[in-house]
């Protein structure tokens, strides 16, 4: 009976050693894990410059489709309109750098611009943007 109970006991601590070995390195790969998202949020966080470029091509095809997209106006006029949007970027840009700020916490931004009749907000991470409007 002496036999079977160191056996058991040996037998008892391997498990015991090799259950603290698998947690540890559950908890390493867990880390590790962690740590590659966040440089990978870190390094690919857009800057407020891609942000302008954004909003003004959001901005200018909200205004094609919301101005131009009247299905009362002749389609030369709609076509008229879609022009005139696209050549209001060089005005619609200055003026969304004016107005808009960027609160930068390293692993994402977030961005909000000021217009007229309302602000409009930005998350921006992974290297693409998020807008609520």
């Amino acid at each position: 009976m002496g036999i079977v109970t160191v056996k058991f006991v040996k037998l008892a601590k391997k498990r015991s050693l090799s259950s603290k070995r698998e947690k540890s390195m559950k908890l390493q790969t867990v880390v590790i894990g962690v740590a590659a998202i966040t440089a990978v949020m870190a390094f690919s966080n857009p800057n407020k410059e891609r942000y302008i470029d954004y909003a003004t091509d959001q901005f200018a095809e909200m205004g094609k489709s919301s101005l131009c997209s009247d299905p009362n106006l002749p389609s030369l006029a709609q076509q008229s309109c879609k022009f005139m949007v696209s050549q209001g970027r060089r005005v619609i840009k200055p003026y969304i750098e004016g107005s808009t700020k960027q609160q930068n916490f390293i692993l994402f931004s977030i961005y909000e611009t000021e217009m007229p009749n309302r602000k409009l907000n930005t998350i921006a991470a992974f290297g693409n943007f998020y807008m609520f409007r």
